[in-house]
């Protein structure tokens, strides 16, 4: 069994770490050993819930590197910047957008949109939430610097560089679709981007279809199929569970909002499976794919729905209590929320949303996509490709807030997000382009410290 708990010995070798980064830091060391500190037990009551075994698992998948370390503590982020009186330098009471809410270079992906084009645009919205739009950008701006150190061989001057280059590029999208809902009509796709990213979608269309997609999860035999349970990722239901997500789908049909309307042949479930193994923040949640008829009899075009438990965002958390008091306003439970931040950042969106309730919980429902990939980082070795990349990062993300505000759902920001955000900027872009560069270049020194705090505590047990 794992414990972050640390014996007086790994004690002063944590601190012999951080010390070091300390250092760079221009910390005290009272400040680095509290910081430390404060790091593993955030950790560790981050992830008490968890059973051993995946406890273990998503510490494993942490200790790979500060990038994976960023992405499995996206609770750390909110603790050290909720309500960051910097925030107000670029903001308004009319600066809240719907957020991704866990920012990084792997939430953005290639997926296919209810049309059947394949898009990249954000692709998880487990933490999404109304709030100050600059959380995104100063979390992904971190991320760039984090993979660029792990790409290696970046100055610190490439670094500003790619900072700068998604920060403008931000903006320079938001200026653009200002005032004319452009945003609504508009995603990244094989015919408008460029650099890598296009060969990318190109490639992912060409080489993914549902069939094969169909294949890699489950068996065929006699004409239909079922999960296959040999597969690691993959492990059987117990009867009550089977029984309760069954009894759930007209539920679930009831909370569609897209094209697809609820019927019972196009939704009868042949098998249901948990999913294991994924994701790193989101490591141990409880999870299934229900495989369906989908819109024929055909074992071709069967559907697998992505059936996940939804539980507050991590926001929630931070953010205070009046923010938690007008979240539980607005939202009747998680999912519903997930499915209404998931139709809000997206265009034209899955028509599989939705949500259900089971096992004392609520699920968001989504279809795994056939065409569902992540850009490799580790392609990202010259400075013209980090370049490309990181404004188009900038461009999908403006694109996503601005469609999130009342030309998306006026129920939830019934102003110009976009107009408002020009507005604040326009003429000190500059001014916006120096503080997120200032916030990501020490929060990335920070992150590296507290990897380099985790990595000290944690035992080497990982395969």
């Amino acid at each position: 069994m794992i414990t972050i708990f640390c014996d007086v010995i790994r004690v002063n070798v944590m601190k012999k770490f951080v010390a070091v980064f300390g250092l760079m830091l221009g910390l005290s060391a009272t400040v680095q050993a509290d910081r430390a500190t404060d790091v593993i037990n955030a950790i560790q009551q981050w992830n008490a819930p968890l059973s051993s075994v995946d406890r273990q698992g998503k510490y494993c998948r942490m200790a790979e590197s500060a990038f994976t370390f960023y992405r499995g503590s996206n609770h750390l982020f909110w603790q050290d910047f909720s309500n960051d009186p910097r925030l107000n330098q670029f903001s308004s009471s009319r600066t809240v957008a719907w957020l991704q809410g866990d920012l990084h270079a792997n939430n953005y992906g290639a997926f296919d949109d209810d049309k059947g084009t394949v898009v990249y645009e954000l692709n998880d919205f487990d933490e999404s939430v109304l709030a100050n739009y600059q959380y995104d950008i100063w979390r992904m701006a971190a991320s760039i610097l984090l993979i660029a150190r792990e790409n290696g061989g970046f100055s610190n001057g490439d670094q500003e560089i790619f900072v700068d280059a998604f920060t403008e590029n931000y903006l320079d999208t938001i200026a653009d679709v200002r005032g004319n809902s452009s945003e609504t009509s508009i995603t990244l796709n094989a015919s408008n981007t460029y650099g890598l990213l296009d060969d990318f979608l190109r490639d992912v269309e060409q080489s993914q279809s549902r069939v094969k997609m169909l294949d890699q999860w489950t068996n065929l035999s006699s004409s239909s199929r079922i999960f296959d349970l040999t597969d690691e990722r993959l492990s059987s239901v117990s009867s009550t569970t089977r029984n309760a997500i069954i009894n759930q789908m007209s539920h679930y049909g009831n909370t569609l909002s897209g094209a697809l309307s609820y019927n019972t042949s196009y939704f009868r479930v042949k098998d249901i499976a948990q999913r294991k193994l994924a994701g790193i923040g989101s490591f141990g949640t409880p999870r299934f794919y229900v495989l369906i008829e989908g819109p024929t009899n055909s074992a071709s075009d069967d559907r697998i729905l992505d059936v996940k438990l939804q539980q507050s965002p991590t926001p929630y958390r931070f953010l205070g209590t009046s923010f938690q008091s007008q979240y539980n306003s607005q939202f009747i439970n998680h999912a519903s929320r997930h499915a209404i931040a998931f139709n809000a950042l997206t265009r034209r969106t899955d028509d599989h949303v939705g949500w259900m309730s089971f096992n004392g919980g609520t699920y968001s429902v989504r279809e795994r996509t056939a065409f569902r990939e992540t850009f490799d980082t580790s392609d990202l070795t010259s400075q013209t490709r980090m370049i490309n990349l990181a404004e188009q990062w900038g461009a999908a993300l403006a694109y996503a807030h601005a469609r999130s505000d009342r030309d998306g759902n006026a129920n939830f920001i019934n102003y110009s997000f976009d107009t408002e955000v020009d507005n604040l900027t326009d003429g000190s872009h500059s001014e916006f382009r120096a503080l997120v560069r200032s916030i990501a270049f020490n929060y990335a020194e920070l992150v590296a410290s507290d990897y380099a705090t985790f990595l000290s505590v944690f035992p080497s047990n990982c395969n």
